[in-house]
């Protein structure tokens, strides 16, 4: 499944200019027939023409991302996959805005277990997104639809990696990314979230609520975040709050979050 999201993203890499048009495409064609020698030559010819296409940078990625699954479809072979990190790295720095690039990039770190620089470039990637108002670019530096949706979700979907790995070891990681997160983005209630679960992992309850108190300031209706309010308060041992957060989470939860206003229930049936 990684596999399939890494090339997923490798996709994305693929666009056009006037001029290495015919690089791309004749590039394109061997990588698919997996001809990395052919793929190779046409690189070199590439570079030698025109080393100002970015979609040269992208190319390279893909290439040495091919020959670090050439021995092993499941597994990185690190020379290789550095090399690759070398090049997107290079046309990140010659064009930021590329966001394709970018998640490229996180993506291999992650496949790398490299968790300090993705974790590093994941905060890159906010402070930028801040910095250019989601002004991300795509395929011939077309702007991204939908931008700021496309980067919430994307840094969501980073931190639930993380969480994934169910290693304490990466509970700073994940702190880090959410604290960027909110602190850029102060309306951001998924990420109040994440900092409150990572409070409560620590038993760090007191600071879980303070956090989770600021998400339901956004959204005093959020049932999800109204029963972790209620569960957080139950750990403490105060029942009083705790039925107070389920009871509005009973009253708050949407036809869709049945489930959610059943497991709420329950609580307050517990505590009769």
């Amino acid at each position: 499944m990684k596999r399939n999201i890494l090339f997923l993203a490798i996709g994305l890499l693929f666009c056009s200019s006037t001029y290495g048009q015919t690089f791309k495409q004749d590039f394109r064609t061997a990588l698919k027939a997996k001809d990395l020698v052919q793929a190779e030559k046409i690189l070199n010819a590439w570079d030698f023409a025109d080393a100002n296409d970015p979609e040269l940078y992208s190319s390279y990625f893909n290439f040495y991302t091919t020959k670090s699954l050439e021995k092993d479809s499941t597994v990185l072979d690190k020379e290789y996959a550095d090399k690759a990190l070398e090049f997107i790295s290079e046309g990140i720095e010659r064009y930021p805005t590329r966001y394709d690039m970018r998640l490229a990039k996180i993506i291999m770190l992650e496949r790398l277990r490299d968790f300090t620089t993705y974790t590093d470039e994941i905060i890159n990637l906010i402070n930028y997104s801040k910095k250019i108002e989601h002004n991300w670019k795509g395929e011939n530096f077309s702007l991204i639809k939908e931008p700021e949706e496309v980067f919430f979700g994307s840094v969501m979907e980073f931190q639930e990696k993380l969480f994934a790995e169910e290693k304490t070891s990466l509970y700073k990681n994940i702190s880090r990314i959410s604290n960027e997160m909110v602190k850029n983005y102060p309306k951001h209630t998924q990420s109040w979230l994440n900092i409150s679960t990572i409070h409560v992992l620590q038993k760090e309850y007191d600071k879980s609520i303070e956090a989770l108190l600021k998400a339901v300031d956004l959204e005093p209706k959020n049932a999800i975040v109204l029963f972790n309010i209620g569960h957080v308060y139950g750990l403490k041992g105060d029942i009083v709050n705790s039925k107070k957060y389920f009871e509005l989470t009973v009253a708050n939860s949407t036809n869709k979050e049945e489930r959610l206003k059943e497991a709420a229930q329950r609580k307050l049936d517990s505590m009769k």
